[in-house]
């Protein structure tokens, strides 16, 4: 007799205030294959009641909401110290939510205008341990890092790029998204996540992010 040896679905949580944001992302994203909405809520201290009476994987978590924030929320539910991952979302691409987020320990930070695909991605990607932000922050985040610390001189040549992958290198430095960037070389999405998944094995890291801000480290990020 068969087994069904097809993966579990990834349980997640919608938090946001806004009646009709939370229906159309509960719409979208139940249609997302591997994806499973297990509960919704309406303000942080009902995400972190939830949390704690569901096996939740990822939190989708809208920020400024009533009760409590999504920001005080996410310390809240990490400082459990379990396996869920928060994913934030909102509509103020604003320096303090990104720098409060990420000191609360949230997985990553996308804005409400990011595509329902995308956002599913970001919801896998959480899952699986790696981290995200939208192309607005993640370039912030990267010339603070550029500031902060002056790049080593390198090149490509040690890592052993092949031409692809420095134009993936390239574009992911320019906080390009996969579908961007697949759509600039005039190749399949999936042979762009190849190229990543090889940039990640070749620098030793373990996120998209990783791999700019190593390279931004080696100075071969510009």
């Amino acid at each position: 007799m068969s087994q069904n040896t097809q993966p579990s679905p990834i349980r997640v949580v919608i938090v946001d205030d806004d009646a009709i944001v939370l229906d159309s992302l509960s719409m979208l994203l139940g249609r997302e294959n591997g994806i499973e909405i297990v509960a919704t809520a309406t303000n942080g201290a009902e995400a972190v009641d939830l949390v704690h009476d569901h096996m939740v994987d990822v939190v989708l978590m809208d920020i400024q909401m009533p009760v409590l924030d999504g920001i005080g929320a996410t310390s809240r539910i990490l400082a459990t110290g379990g396996h869920t991952r928060v994913l934030l979302l909102t509509t103020f691409d604003d320096d303090t939510f990104l720098d409060g987020g990420i000191a609360a320990g949230a997985s990553g930070f996308l804005l409400k205008t990011t595509p329902a695909a995308e956002i599913a991605a970001a919801i896998r990607t959480v899952h699986g341990g790696g981290k995200v932000l939208s192309p607005g922050p993640t370039s912030r985040v990267l010339d603070r890092y550029v500031r902060g610390q002056r790049p080593s001189t390198g090149s490509t040549a040690e890592l052993d790029l092949s031409g692809r992958e420095r134009e993936v290198l390239r574009l992911l430095c320019q906080a390009r998204t996969n579908r961007q960037i697949a759509r600039q070389m005039n190749v399949a999405e999936t042979t762009v996540k190849t190229h990543v998944s090889s940039l990640m094995r070749k620098m030793g890291v373990g996120s998209r992010l990783e791999i700019v801000t190593e390279a931004y480290k080696r100075g071969i990020g510009g």
